[in-house]
């Protein structure tokens, strides 16, 4: 486990300023865009061209893929950290699946919103790193989250699905960042550390505004061992892993992503360097 900082430029800091994990839901959701509702929620088709298709550089379409290879229709599923619920709510609309969503918490207006528009959708309130589902799934989707706890809340977590899973169900679970290894680490503790101050630098020189940087720490990388792991403390068995989103990485740099959309040939080399860093690594575990 490494711990995971993101820098950016601020022009209301002074200086530097770091600021901690998100320890509440609402900061968590702040990170991650907000989940107010907005027009996207007139239509069915307005809110998947919003908050599916392309969202987020196309990974939860990714999500999408690898979710329909290991899970039926007939599956009984739990989402745990739903938040806005969009690649949920595509499985159950294109596909009819079976999901019950949950997370911490989710506004009145979002719910009202949501089966205003999905009237199949199901809820509850569930922190899963406080305590297993009230029920027992044959299957259950995590998405985005185990970047968040460390080691000590990821066992819990681990733990507390293998209580909700029946034997022989499924967790499909995606990383949430790329591995931690040499490429990683020199890309996010070394590049972009450095890179925000070399911008920082050229934003004074055509504006002559000096503005502050921002050190976020947005949590943890793993590698893929480290996740298999811990997994298997809890009775959860390694089924099947897929990688994608080789670009996303580089792309986090703006030196590296000027180089990547010059040419095909430059795209085409850190697509292939890429695959040692995948953004998304998806992992089907099934409960023994």
């Amino acid at each position: 486990m490494r711990p995971w900082y993101k820098y950016s430029i601020d022009a209301d800091v002074r200086g530097k300023k770091f600021v901690g994990l998100d320890e509440q839901y609402h900061e968590h959701a702040a990170g991650m865009g907000g989940y107010d509702t907005d027009e996207a929620y007139n239509s069915k088709s307005e809110f998947f061209n919003n908050y599916f298709f392309g969202y987020h550089l196309g990974r939860l379409q990714c999500y999408d893929e690898f979710i329909r290879r290991h899970l039926n229709k007939e599956d009984k599923i739990l989402s745990t950290a739903s938040g806005r619920s969009a690649n949920e709510l595509y499985l159950m609309e294109e596909g009819a699946y079976n999901i019950t969503c949950s997370d911490l918490d989710m506004s009145d207006e979002m719910y009202r919103a949501t089966v205003n528009l999905f009237p199949q959708f199901k809820f509850y309130r569930l922190n899963i790193l406080q305590s297993p589902a009230p029920y027992t799934y044959s299957a259950i989707l995590n998405l985005s989250m185990i970047y968040l706890p460390d080691d000590a809340r990821l066992r819990t977590f681990f733990q507390h699905v293998s209580q909700s899973l029946e034997s022989g169900g499924k967790l499909i679970l995606d990383s949430a960042g790329s591995p931690d290894n040499y490429l990683s680490y020199l890309i996010h503790d070394c590049l972009l550390k450095y890179e925000v101050c070399l911008l920082r630098a050229k934003k004074l020189f055509t504006t002559g505004k000096l503005e502050g940087i921002v050190i976020k720490h947005h949590d943890f990388r793993r590698t893929d061992g480290e996740i298999i792991a811990m997994a298997n403390e809890f009775g959860l068995k390694l089924q099947d892993k897929s990688d994608y989103a080789f670009l996303v990485e580089f792309k986090r740099s703006y030196f590296l992503n000027k180089i990547i959309s010059a040419s095909r040939a430059a795209e085409n080399i850190f697509t292939t360097m890429g695959k040692y860093i995948p953004y998304i690594r998806m992992f089907c575990f099934y409960k023994t």
